[in-house]
């Protein structure tokens, strides 16, 4: 069997390089191969290492590079891996044993952040925990059906009825397609083993915009009759703006003003230790990859720089649903 990996890359980098590297050192049962197509949008390099080949996306969003490389593709299974990843050495044979079973039409596993530094630990610790939202693939340890799950792979002719990737969608494609896999009846599977190095790699007010556009974009899918918000977005968008707002209020009245400090307190403390818990039980499953400890100032300010991200991305909503507001006058 020929399993085909398509990568969305900007530019023939450093993080490429080490993302082609952990493909290239999958460990592989006899009869299966593997091809890599990058969809590229800088110059195609003049050399590129063996099996892998590229084509050149001149638009640069990363649905048109998918689906130049789907186009490329001989496999029978397809498997999506970005270019700031490092695989698990089983990667691709979890996938292809876990997509014998025909109920089942994309698996993903977890975004395990490995950012150092000051703010790389406060992003990978709010990252891999409930504080960026409740999604699987941050920080859950069971497997099971989910809404989406990161990466994606499928087989390759469930891909091509589903039409790929929308171009639309420069943000927020990976959670459409999985909408259109689970309307088809076909399971959307999190393999909790399928655990994924990720270089977020962007500075601080870098990171926030960036999720500040997962915002509009979820507007954007809403406007266009795709499915935008969960009911579990909104629940938990709803249970930050209470919390906040039932602290703001008590500081405000000078009878409760030391217990809503205290509540405070006692709920960042409560949210940190929360989220360095599931981060490190996330970072234990990956012990082949160099890691470096948590900065001590990170891991404090996580549940701050979750604060200022949630606020981003719910801004991001408002932000897209003005736009979308004025597109349909």
């Amino acid at each position: 069997m020929l399993a085909s990996v398509v990568i969305p890359a900007r530019s023939w980098d450093g993080h490429l390089i080490a993302t082609l590297a952990s493909i290239a050192a999958q460990v592989l049962p006899d009869g299966l191969t593997v091809e890599t197509i990058v969809g590229l949008a800088d110059e195609v390099p003049s050399a590129c290492p063996g099996g892998v080949r590229v084509v050149h996306n001149p638009s640069g969003t990363i649905p048109d590079a998918l689906n130049l490389a789907i186009s490329q593709s001989r496999g029978e299974v397809i498997l999506r891996v970005d270019a700031r990843c490092v695989l698990p050495p089983d990667y691709v044979t979890r996938v292809v044993d876990r997509l014998a079973d025909p109920s089942i039409g994309s698996v993903g596993g977890a975004a395990l952040v490995m950012d150092r530094g000051v703010f790389g630990s406060a992003y990978a610790v709010s990252f891999n925990s409930p504080l960026l939202g409740p999604s699987a693939y941050r920080y859950r340890r069971t497997s099971g059906p989910v809404d989406t799950s990161y990466l994606g792979s499928w087989r390759a002719e469930v891909l091509r009825d589903l039409g790929g990737y929308d171009p639309r969608l420069v943000r927020n494609q990976d959670n459409e397609l999985a909408d259109r896999v689970r309307a088809s009846g076909r399971t959307v599977l999190y393999d909790a083993d399928l655990v994924v190095g990720y270089v977020n790699g962007r500075p601080f007010r870098s990171a926030v915009q960036h999720h500040h556009e997962f915002g509009m974009w979820r507007m954007y899918q809403s406007s266009q009759g795709q499915k935008g918000l969960s009911a579990k977005h909104l629940a938990a968008l709803g249970l930050g703006l209470f919390g906040v707002s039932a602290v703001v209020a008590g500081l405000k009245n000078r009878r409760t003003r030391r217990a809503a400090l205290a509540a405070g307190v006692a709920g960042y403390v409560a949210a940190g230790a929360v989220a360095f818990r599931t981060a490190s039980r996330l970072r234990s499953v990956r012990g082949d990859l160099d890691l470096a400890p948590f900065h001590p100032a990170g891991v404090a300010a996580a549940p701050a720089v979750a604060a200022v991200i949630d606020a981003a991305w719910a801004a991001g909503l408002v932000r897209g649903a003005v736009a979308a507001r004025r597109r349909s006058q």
